[in-house]
């Protein structure tokens, strides 16, 4: 079975929880990071620093992964929406996602459930 595992906060691969139940259950494993148009607008907008420490922070996930055999998918859109299209075309029997406790999070994962 495919997975896609949607990575948040937690951008490591070492130790990751949601990445070892992902490599468990799956043949193979979609990595994805959604560039979420509403926190780009509200958190990062006008944050250059910010910005640039979470892209950063994506190449560095990135190239762990392909020391792996993997890349980090990225898209930019409306979170749900965007998880559910890459889910979609990767044909993913499930979707794993890294833990985010924020209350916006809690609210992006109802939706997407």
């Amino acid at each position: 079975m495919i997975s896609v595992l949607v990575f948040t906060r937690d951008l490591r691969v070492a130790d990751n929880p949601a990445l070892r139940a992902a490599a468990a259950r799956s043949s193979a494993i979609v990595p994805l990071f959604v560039l979420d148009d509403d926190v780009l607008a509200g958190r990062f907008g006008g944050h250059a620093r910010r910005l640039g420490f979470l892209l950063e922070s994506l190449a560095d996930l990135d190239a762990s992964l392909r020391a792996l055999g993997g890349a980090l998918v990225v898209r930019r859109g409306p979170w749900v929406q965007t998880v559910l299209r890459v889910a979609l075309l990767a044909r993913a029997g499930a979707i794993h996602l890294a833990s985010d406790v924020s209350g916006y999070a809690n609210a992006r994962l109802a939706r997407l459930r």
